[in-house]
């Protein structure tokens, strides 16, 4: 006797999981490599130096920046003991007006030096920090984009870090499926594929405007919402869209026939225990069930073995009610 049962998971999409945000760590400067001290697959922490530049040449200008700096102040040092004593002198009418003004000048151009070369010094010290590259945040290397003895340009990708904390998965989806449903801010099942008993699930927030050329189909992209430690990146995960509870009535394979080329099951008649075809439309199928769309109502007894033999009016023997399969 068929009962409708109520499922909730929708087509499977086979996915990897990978990182939600990736960095690509590059330096500021042009320089030739002299130190990377991790590789792929290192775990890295948030300030941690992963590699460094030759910084002789920033050093130099660093040591002629600091001394500009320390030539200024000297100099400002001795205008400071003339400006004080032109202030003395002016009210006596021991120094002209025009001298006044002239060392007044001098002083106000000396401050500027210094602040000139003050400036110059703190570029020179950021040029000789930026010769040491440093991880942004905590993370796990995955690429490796550049050797030490080489020359990188500013900018120039050197390592590629995969942030700790939040996951994704990603997945090709069908074209037929995006025509059927607005799939983005859908709520997924996901499982490991290597044990279907570590789940979670994944809420879809991007999908490829474009198809691929090759698969015709499109990736998306899903962030996972708390995901176990076994979900580890690169592993292989199997993700269903949850659709809303409906009722569906599930046959066993075995119970299908054909009739007039359509597909039909044999049903029990109530009371004579006779069986007769009933054609019917299938919804789906799975490995191990067939979900029936439409021909059959809650109550019908199909039969479910040697329905190849059976013929129209036939009498059959029912199944005590503990073998029925629902």
């Amino acid at each position: 006797m068929v009962q409708p049962v109520t499922t909730t998971t929708g087509e499977p999409l086979t996915g990897q999981v990978a990182p939600h945000r990736t960095v690509a760590l590059s330096f500021r400067l042009p320089g030739k490599i002299v130190e990377r001290s991790v590789s792929v697959g290192s775990t890295v922490h948030a300030g941690q130096v992963v590699a460094r530049l030759d910084e002789v040449a920033a050093g130099q200008t660093l040591q002629a920046a600091t001394a500009d700096v320390e030539a200024a102040k000297a100099e400002l040092i001795q205008m400071e003991t003339l400006r004080h004593r032109a202030i003395a002198l002016l009210p006596v009418k021991a120094l002209s007006k025009n001298d006044y003004d002239d060392v007044i000048r001098r002083y106000r151009s000396t401050q500027s030096a210094v602040q000139s070369t003050e400036a110059r010094m703190g570029i020179a010290q950021e040029s000789v920090d930026h010769t040491r590259l440093t991880a942004d945040a905590d993370g796990i290397v995955t690429d490796r984009l550049a050797e030490v003895g080489e020359v990188v340009a500013a900018g120039q990708p050197v390592l590629r870090v995969a942030e700790s904390g939040e996951r994704d998965i990603q997945f090709d989806v069908p074209a037929s499926l995006l025509r059927s449903t607005n799939l983005t801010g859908e709520t997924l099942s996901v499982c490991l594929d290597a044990d279907m008993s570590v789940c979670t699930t994944a809420q879809l927030y991007e999908i490829a405007p474009d198809a691929d050329p090759l698969t015709r189909t499109y990736r998306a992209k899903a962030l996972l919402h708390a995901p176990p430690r076994d979900l580890t990146l690169g592993s292989v995960v199997i993700a269903r869209i949850v659709q809303p509870d409906r009722q569906e009535i599930r046959l066993p394979p075995a119970a299908l026939t054909a009739q007039d080329g359509k597909t039909a099951v044999w049903i029990v008649a109530p009371g004579s225990s006779t069986v007769s075809l009933m054609p019917i439309e299938i919804a789906r199928y799975t490995a191990t069930d067939v979900f029936v769309a439409s021909g059959l109502k809650a109550g019908d007894r199909v039969v479910t073995a040697g329905v190849q033999a059976l013929y129209p009016n036939q009498k059959v023997t029912l199944l005590n009610d503990a073998d029925v399969r629902p």
